[in-house]
This record gives structure tokens, sequence and C-alpha cells, in this order.
């Protein structure tokens, strides 16, 4: 069977939206998908206008990078993202409270390989990590122990530890970015569909929630958004039975 390169980042861990998760992007050509960024690299770094925004010099040799992106940049590359062959699942925890994030992510990986490990059975899979030096000593054993829950052998997986250098690496990142920060709104908007509706950050999720294969409430255990069910087909409140703090009805429920 043709072999899968799947991508492995982590992100939200401060912030507003600070939902610790853990993404992977499932990818039957990887250097097709490299080509296409590095194509938007190069037109970018031709346009006199983005040669002026921060950091613009840095983008060939670092890549994309939500974080640190300048604006036009991620406008750029948010519109790239929906034309690109790839699948993603993430797994978000949306209540952390004092909890180290960190902690929490261990087992969010596990859970992601463990998916991947289970719907691609039996195919060759290369799971490439983005590098982080609090977690890659445990990034073989976060495969192992997904492997072991899932009954799956290893004997046709492999794992690395990435670097800036593998493009693909900037869609996992992004796609994790995205939608963190539709969960935001999807829970500040509580009850008020109509509110989520209106929302750019939801409008960028939009884009890419077709892809995505699940997005996962780690600790609630459900996920909240899948190919058979849109985030915005049920209500924060829906889901939890509890409204957020931002939720204009807590008040009065």
């Amino acid at each position: 069977m043709q072999p899968l390169d799947i991508y492995l980042d982590e992100g939200a861990l401060d912030g507003d939206a600070r939902f610790p998760s853990a993404g992977a992007v499932v990818v039957g050509n990887a250097n097709a998908i490299s080509e296409q960024i590095e194509e938007l690299i190069l037109e970018l770094s031709l346009q006199p206008d983005f040669r002026l925004e921060p950091k613009a010099g840095q983008l060939e040799s670092v890549g994309f990078h939500h974080v640190d992106d300048n604006l036009l940049a991620k406008s750029r590359f948010k519109t790239l993202l929906p034309r690109l062959d790839f699948e993603w699942l993430s797994s978000a925890n949306l209540h952390v409270g004092d909890a180290d994030p960190y902690d929490l992510l261990p087992a969010q990986f596990e859970w992601v390989v463990g998916r991947v490990l289970q719907k691609y059975r039996g195919r060759p899979l290369h799971f490439t990590f983005e590098q982080n030096q609090r977690l890659q000593t445990q990034f073989s054993g976060i495969v192992e122990a997904a492997a072991a829950a899932t009954g799956t052998t290893l004997d046709s997986v492999s794992t690395s530890i990435g670097t800036k250098n593998d493009r693909v690496l900037s869609v996992a990142d992004y796609c994790i970015a995205i939608s963190t920060q539709a969960i935001k709104v999807w829970m500040d908007s509580c009850c008020d569909s109509d509110r989520l509706a209106k929302s750019f950050k939801f409008r960028d999720f939009a884009a890419i929630e077709p892809l995505c294969s699940t997005l996962f409430a780690f600790d609630l255990r459900k996920s909240v958004s899948s190919r058979a069910a849109r985030l915005s087909d049920h209500a924060y409140f829906e889901v939890t039975g509890v409204h957020a703090t931002s939720c204009t009805d807590a008040a009065g429920a």
C-alpha cells in the first residue's frame, strides 16, 4: 500500500485561546504539498508590500508559523490551506484550570496517533513530530503506547523529529491555531449561534473543516466537529449542558 506521512504538532498552550492541543496532518504526497508551500513563499517574497512586513525576511528560512507570521502571510496561507490535499485531526482540552499543559499533551498525542493507526491499519506510516524540548523524548513512547492500546504492530511504522524544513508541519500548526480560535468563539457564543456565524475566526475554521476527520474535546470525551457533524451544528451549551461564563443567558439560567 502507498505509505502515508503524518505530521504532528502541539499548540494553544497559553493566551486567550488556551486549549492545549495535539494535532496531526495525514498526507499521501508530502512533496506536492511542500512544493505548493514553497511556491507561496517565493510568491510572497517577490511582493514589494510583503517585504515591508515584520519578519518577512525570515519566511524562506523558517517557513510559516502562525504565532510569528505577519498578517499578510497568515492571510495568504489560510487561503492556500483548503486547496491542499490532506486530512487533519486534533485533540483539544477545553478546560485545563491550573494544569501544566505539557502534562496533558502526551495523552492527547497518544489519542491522535491511535486514531491514525486504527484508520490506516496495515499501511506504512511515518510520524514526524515537530521538535519540542519538553516532549521530544516521549514521542517514540507515545507511538508505542498508541500501538499497544489499538493492538497495532509497529513493523511498518516509523517516527522522526522534524524541523522547519519539513514544510507540512506548518499545516498542522495552522490547523491547531485556527481550530482553537474557533473553539474560543464557539464557547463564548454558548447559546448564540448567530454570534458564531458572524465571526471571521469561525469562518477561517469553516474553510478547513471539511478536511477535518475529527476535532476531539479530550476533557469532554466528545467530538465537537467531524465529517458527520460540524462545530456549528451544536451549541456549546447543548454539548456540555453548562453555560460559558461569557454567555448572556447564564445570569437568567
